[in-house]
């Protein structure tokens, strides 16, 4: 398979797996791997290359990984997921519509009821059947598919919540770098920012970036205030 087209992937012993793409990713068909006739949910993020960021143009992303470091991490992120406690009560977990036998019309305070099927049982952590992580590598001009979560579980609520910690899990932790490139960059500028080989982080050895590159991480942490 050529390089620009490799897929490296990863799978955990509970099924779930982690890819790692030149080739574009598919949304619907890494939803589809996820559902069963025994889950009530399957929650996907997909996140998009956009043209736009800090009022200049984007013509495109470029995506590089140290590919075997960031496997590991993605497999273990799939791990941590799984032995996730349930998940909290929501904002909206007060707004469910109540049945007649609760008589009130709506919640209120100091009544607290919740309907649960007979055959639900709490759990020490949460139920999820499968997880499905997706990071595109290489270009990725606008519009493009860039990641792809899919989480499947009995209930909506362990879908939600699994789904969106893996995302901000792989945010933090997978060895992952983006760089925007300009349409006001000139050819120079562009030549000078571009750092790294295919299979080796940003400093050609898949750990930090050079502090003389544009390279940055792909989801850099909010700057502390002051």
């Amino acid at each position: 398979m050529a390089a620009e087209q490799a897929v490296h992937a990863i799978e955990t012993e509970d099924g779930d797996t982690a890819v790692l793409s030149y080739a574009p990713l598919d949304p619907a068909t890494i939803e589809a791997s996820c559902r069963s006739t025994k889950d009530g949910a399957v929650v996907s993020f997909v996140g998009y290359t956009r043209d736009e960021f800090q009022g200049r143009t984007v013509t495109r992303l470029t995506y590089e990984s140290y590919v075997p470091l960031a496997l590991r991490t993605l497999q273990q992120i799939l791990v941590e997921a799984r032995a996730l406690p349930p998940p909290p009560p929501t904002v909206f977990s007060g707004l469910e519509d109540h049945r007649p036998c609760c008589g009130h019309a709506a919640p209120s305070q100091g009544h607290q009821h919740e309907h649960r099927d007979a055959s639900e049982k709490k759990t020490a952590v949460v139920e999820v059947s499968r997880i499905r992580i997706a990071h595109l590598l290489g270009e990725s001009p606008p519009l493009t598919p860039s990641i792809c979560i899919s989480v499947a579980s009995p209930h909506r609520r362990e879908a939600f919540y699994v789904c969106e910690w893996v995302l901000e899990a792989v945010k933090r932790k997978a060895q992952v770098w983006k760089r925007e490139w300009y349409a006001s960059e000139t050819v120079k500028e562009q030549e000078e920012s571009f750092v790294g080989r295919d299979g080796e982080g940003p400093d050609g050895r898949g750990g930090r970036a050079h502090q003389d590159s544009k390279w940055k991480e792909n989801f850099p942490p909010p700057a502390a205030s002051a």
